[in-house]
């Protein structure tokens, strides 16, 4: 009995002092680590092949910012090509909201950390206006048969 009473108050403090967050054991900057955590991919299928992969970051949940910000990373597989404005894809923020501002990220750029991990394809800046009543967010990829969606929490 008394050792069963012994084992839990050791094994309790243990628990009890250790870490309680995850990125606490990952060598990278605090903003890589917490891009990690709202970081989202999807692909764009087409007759059973894998056509387009899309990885979105919501930026708002790591630093505070005046629009609803993501670092979009799109590559279309088998395509020399890699310009998004070259195909003919929408992009929308809950099935209505247009981009207000869309830009590429060149390398060398502050968000160089985040983005590492996607070295492939192009990388976008896009903001979009700033949905206050709105708690999830769906950001979609689509053309005229497929589409790609991520679900963000604010």
């Amino acid at each position: 009995m008394y050792k069963s009473i012994l084992l839990a108050a050791v094994s309790t403090i243990f628990v009890g002092c250790s870490s309680t967050s995850a990125l606490a054991y990952f060598k990278a900057d605090e903003q890589k680590a917490r891009a990690v955590q709202h970081t989202k991919k999807a692909d764009i299928i087409k007759n059973d092949e894998q056509k387009v992969l899309f990885w979105a970051t919501y930026l708002n949940n790591i630093k505070k910012l005046e629009n609803e910000t993501f670092i979009i990373t799109t590559y279309f597989i088998d395509e020399k090509n890699q310009d998004f404005e070259a195909y003919n894809y929408d992009l929308k923020l809950n099935e209505k909201f247009k981009a207000v501002s869309f830009e590429e990220i060149k390398e060398n750029s502050k968000y160089s950390s985040i983005l590492e991990s996607r070295a492939w394809g192009k990388h976008y800046l896009v903001k979009f206006e700033t949905l206050k009543k709105e708690t999830n967010l769906t950001l979609e990829l689509s053309d005229s048969a497929t589409k790609a969606q991520l679900k963000f929490e604010k």
